[in-house]
């Protein structure tokens, strides 16, 4: 008997988790793979916006759990990863998500605010896949995905970003 393509997304008995799901593009990602059977780790730096989205995932019936992290400091990362095994178990989908955005322009830009944005949206994201794939590269079935920003793509206008304003001239 065949099966349809939506039959073939399906993830029952997966576990995802999700960094920055507390808001925006994270939020929507837990949302839908939890719509397609996914138990969710609900990872963020807020730990009300994380509480708050598990809250929500649970009352549409999906298995989840919030996550306090703060992405920049390897601790935190292997606590989180550390907090999904003990509860779930095992790990097969890790969306590294979280980032944060300054709005200043290139030449008024402070060096704090620099390495702080390059602290979570580079170093962040390394510290995740490391701490992640060291389970992951275990079982043969696991996936990891990172999002490629948007805005690296499209010009946010007005905003002026200066980590990205070289990404988007080389790119036009």
């Amino acid at each position: 008997m065949s099966t349809t393509i939506l039959e073939r997304f399906r993830l029952d008995g997966r576990v995802a988790l999700i960094t920055g799901a507390g808001q925006g593009i994270g939020k929507a990602f837990a949302s839908a793979l939890g719509e397609v059977g996914a138990k969710i780790a609900v990872a963020d730096l807020n730990p009300g916006l994380a509480e708050q989205v598990a809250n929500e995932l649970k009352e549409r019936g999906t298995q989840a759990i919030p996550i306090t992290v703060n992405v920049a400091d390897p601790q935190s990362v292997e606590t989180m990863v550390k907090q999904v095994l003990d509860h779930f178990g095992t790990l097969h989908i890790a969306f590294n998500n979280a980032g944060i955005n300054k709005n200043s322009a290139a030449e008024e830009t402070p060096l704090e605010e620099w390495d702080q944005t390059f602290a979570v949206n580079l170093r962040g994201l390394f510290v995740c896949c490391q701490a992640e794939g060291r389970h992951m590269l275990k079982p043969v079935t696991a996936k990891s995905s990172t999002p490629l920003r948007l805005s690296s793509l499209i010009v946010p206008h007005p905003q002026k970003q200066a980590a990205l304003q070289h990404v988007q001239r080389r790119g036009r």
